[in-house]
């Protein structure tokens, strides 16, 4: 027999069960749904179910927290095939659903006979014990409960672990509850019922497996909830056993599966199917944790809310994707998670750029002699901030947000930011916040006295100039999540974090003053596309941890960009930006370049900036990182990466939009176009921009390093020599500080640049675009597109596509978006021996200007633009430029 803890398998076999006793069908705008009781089962599409349980307040149709946009799904209707061998069969076109027997109902727990195992869902404590109470026995618990005419039900921890809970009584493990919405399971924990009785006893539910139309399991749901309840209590590494990890940072042993309702979406082709439950489900208001807009009419009951509702929130509202068998279903399913969910939203063009900070304490004429130096050194920057230096942290005040600047160095920050402006540079704040009602002056995070004073503060510096915040996870006080009352960091309340919440909250006041205010004023420089700095998930990261410790709220994504905390090594700084965009749908996350630390020598700093400018975002922080601090020789190095990155802008902002719209990377794991290739998910490596292989060193003992790089299938040209490598095999390569192990695909690679970056992304001239496009071998065809998305809000596309078939190039390119003419200079990488025999514009009577560039020296830099040759080992370039204009296009290039 089951219990009766309303776990996932439960909840889901109780709507499907109901189509085999006649359960009512409806179709709404999530698709077709069986209502039984008090579930509902919905066929959102061939490829995503729904299995909801009703909430306090009835079936949940509004958004939420997590998913954004239910109603965009057209749906698929659901059938009962009827009872076989014992089990219950629901079909679709697509799937079927394979019910086991209703098991009998179980009677109230007690204390002599608790419900082992199982917790609260949903917790309201009762009036005697709001912090919880620390006894020595079960017994003890069930005592407390029942001195308290307000309590109904009891949870007990026991005394062989001790729970720190925050806003609990020291060690409580007694927490005496007036109601509780449901149960989980939950090890380690024992719940019961006072004398009086309570709710919580029901029917007990078998499990449900999803498969395919041939019989094919796609989804267990005994297999997808048996790994999250393994409870990890080893005190040493010794006795910390899988699948348990020990954090060495922690020091404790820590439960590394996923949980079912934070999100690790499967690595390509390494599951059928996967379960997210939106789970704490709440609904959200459009105005989030900003003032609820004048004129604005809100149920009276969310007035002390804000407008969140968080009155009908159940545990099990879950969401079953079917990823299929082939990478394009497997990309398929991503874009629905993000048509659900939402996607990450698209950055402002200057994100793409170079920012900087550095945790001291500058006068006004320090800064502005460093931000004078990024320019007259020629380095490319777009961001120059503050880190915590900002504010007076004395007696207190960083508290608040009204407390006056560190005295004799900032005069008025004011003039400070226009100033900035002035330099077309944007800036932001480090900002730890400590919650009102940590101090006695308000309510919890929603409450009328939080959004207020949070709003107020963080606003009035935005109205002052700053861009945005960054929102410091790392700091020994911080806001917690909703219903937990700490200031100190890391609450959670239900699986959700205050890494998360966080985020929502510093995300969501950006975005809400530049649609009151910036954007209604046409400020463009300011507004437009709002973004913060947050934390990606509660661990600062090292190397080696499993990408599932990073696991967070299905939400975080839509709430851009995230940083991996303090102290990240290099390699950790790369196996976590890969990873993230894999599992997290993360495309923007990256780790604080240089380090947290002062590099021995200009060499540490190289290896970090090479990863940085050819990473998600560079953003130099952590130490003293100003590329001029070392040597002459360091700057230079740093500025021709600084460049590089610049001239890939229209790379960079065009990968962003394409992330938004697909779920899909620009640093790319192997195994996202290489699933069923052996080394293909490594993440000490990834792809750049599609067509860029970049292998990172982290080991700066010594100038001339050497590690080993796994090479995808396809031939692939060494950026530095132009030497050619044929993969998939693992070689060994070896290089000195300056050069950063890149090779470019051979074949079909094609990259668009400028070849005059400027010292913004903005000013970067785009009036002619250079198309890096690498030739197959003679006899070989390829066929690859291209956008250009233009800066600006307005975001105008121009699409290009390179083909070669029979000897035979074209290059289509399209109206532009804009209206404004454009030169385009192809720059086709040849083979060795190969060479293009003319070149023409269609529609043109004159033949286009073409010339062939060799090799003229060892000193090659990738990316070089206009004009610059070869790699010493590698073919010609066939340079040819295509006159300036907004219409379409059709260059054809004979190749011999």
């Amino acid at each position: 027999m089951q219990s009766g803890r309303m776990v996932l398998s439960m909840m889901m076999v109780m709507a499907l069960v109901a189509v085999a006793m006649g359960g009512a069908v409806e179709m709404d705008g999530g698709g077709s749904s069986v209502v039984v009781g008090t579930m509902r089962i919905t066929g959102m599409s061939p490829t995503l179910i729904r299995v909801e349980p009703k909430g306090p307040m009835d079936f949940e149709d509004r958004t939420t927290f997590m998913v954004v946009n239910r109603t965009a799904f057209a749906g698929v209707p659901l059938t009962n095939d009827g009872p076989s061998n014992g089990n219950t069969i629901i079909s679709s076109p697509f799937y079927k659903i394979i019910l086991g027997p209703e098991a009998g109902p179980v009677k109230p727990p007690t204390c002599d006979e608790p419900l082992m195992g199982t917790d609260a869902v949903a917790p309201a404590r009762s009036s005697k014990f709001g912090g919880g109470a620390k006894v020595a026995s079960r017994s003890e618990c069930c005592a407390a409960c029942e001195s308290d005419s307000s309590c109904t039900t009891w949870v007990y921890a026991g005394t062989t672990v001790q729970h720190v809970t925050t806003g609990d009584v020291p060690f409580a493990n007694c927490w005496p509850l007036a109601s509780a919405g449901g149960t989980r399971g939950a090890a380690g924990r024992e719940l019961g019922c006072s004398s009086k009785g309570c709710s919580l006893e029901g029917p007990g539910f078998p499990d449900v497996v999803v498969t395919a139309l041939d019989g094919t399991v796609l989804w267990n749901s005994t297999q997808a909830s048996a790994a999250e309840k393994t409870i990890c209590i080893g005190k040493s590494q010794d006795s910390c056993g899988s699948p348990c990890f020990w954090d060495k940072d922690a020091k404790a042993c820590q439960n590394l599966n996923a949980q079912a309702n934070l999100l690790h979406w499967p690595s390509p082709l390494a599951e059928t199917g996967y379960g997210l439950m939106d789970y704490p489900r709440f609904y959200t208001p459009p105005w989030g944790a900003s003032p609820v807009p004048s004129g604005t009419t809100i149920d009276p009951a969310l007035v002390q809310t804000n407008g969140y509702d968080f009155r009908n929130n159940v545990e099990g509202d879950t969401y079953i994707f079917l990823l299929g068998s082939t990478l394009d279903e497997y990309h398929g399913s991503r874009a629905e998670f993000i048509k659900l969910a939402g996607p990450c939203p698209v950055l402002p063009d200057f994100a793409f750029g170079t920012w900087f900070t550095w945790w001291h304490s500058y006068t006004e004429e320090e800064a502005k002699g460093e931000v004078e130096r990024w320019d007259t050194d020629n380095l490319p920057i777009d961001v120059w901030a503050l880190d915590m230096n900002w504010r007076n942290t004395s007696n207190k005040q960083d508290h608040y947000y009204d407390h006056p600047a560190i005295p004799n160095l900032f005069s008025n920050f004011t003039q400070w930011f226009s100033y900035l402006k002035g330099k077309g540079l944007r800036t932001y704040f480090n900002d730890h916040p400590f919650p009102v009602a940590s101090r006695g002056a308000g309510g919890l995070q929603t409450s009328p006295e939080e959004v207020a004073f949070r709003w107020n503060g963080l606003s009035e510096w935005m109205a002052r100039g700053l861009t945005y915040w960054w929102f410091d996870h790392n700091w020994g006080f911080s806001i917690p999540p909703p219903f937990v009352n700490t200031s100190i960091t890391s609450g959670k309340w239900d699986g959700l974090d205050n890494a998360a919440w966080g985020s929502h909250i510093y995300f969501n006041a950006v975005e809400q003053y530049d649609k009151r205010f910036r954007d209604p004023a046409g400020d463009d420089f300011y507004g437009g596309r709002p973004m913060t700095l947050t934390k990606f998930g509660l661990p600062d990261w090292r190397p080696g941890m499993p990408s599932v410790y990073h696991q967070e709220s299905p939400a975080q994504h839509r709430f851009p960009v995230w940083w991996t905390g303090d102290g990240v090594p290099l390699q950790g700084s790369v196996q976590s930006m890969v990873d993230c965009g894999v599992h997290d749908f993360k495309p923007f996350v990256h780790s604080d370049c240089g380090g947290d630390y002062r590099p021995k020598d200009g060499g540490d700093l190289l290896r970090w900036t090479a990863h940085c400018a050819f990473g998600s975002i560079h953003r130099f922080h952590g130490s003293q990182h100003q590329p001029w601090s070392y040597d002459n020789h360091t700057e230079d190095v740093i500025r021709q990466y600084l460049d590089a990155r610049y001239k890939l802008a229209p790379s960079l902002i065009a990968a962003g939009h394409h992330s938004t719209e697909t779920g899909y990377p620009y640093v790319t794991r192997g195994d996202m176009e290489w699933p069923t290739v052996d080394g293909s998910n490594d993440n000490n490596q990834y792809i750049f921009l599609n067509d860029t292989l970049v292998a990172p060193i982290w080991d700066s003992t010594a100038n001339e390093t050497t590690r080993t790089v796994w090479v995808p299938p396809g031939e692939w040209q060494d950026a530095w020599d132009g030497s050619t490598v044929t993969g998939p095999k693992t070689i060994s390569v070896t290089q000195p500080y300056e050069k950063q192990p890149m090779w470019h695909r051979a074949s079909g690679g094609f990259v668009v640049s400028t070849s005059e970056p400027g010292l913004r992304i903005e000013s970067g001239d785009w009036s002619t675009l250079t198309l890096d496009v690498h030739a197959p071998k003679t006899g070989d065809a390829v066929d690859v597109r291209r956008m250009v998305v233009e800066r600006g809000l307005e975001a105008a596309r121009t699409q290009l596509r390179f083909a070669v078939a029979d000897g035979k190039a074209t290059l289509n390119v399209s109206a532009t978006g804009n209206g404004d003419p454009r030169a385009w200079v192809l720059r086709l990488h040849l083979r060795p021996g190969q060479r293009v025999a003319a070149a023409s514009l269609v529609g043109v009577p004159t033949n286009v200007p073409l010339v062939h560039l060799t090799a003229t020296s060892e000193d090659h830099f990738p990316f070089g633009g206009i004009g610059a040759g070869p790699a010493r080992f590698a073919g010609p370039i066939a340079e040819v430029t295509v006159p300036a204009s907004a219409e379409p296009r059709q260059l054809e290039l004979v190749m011999v």
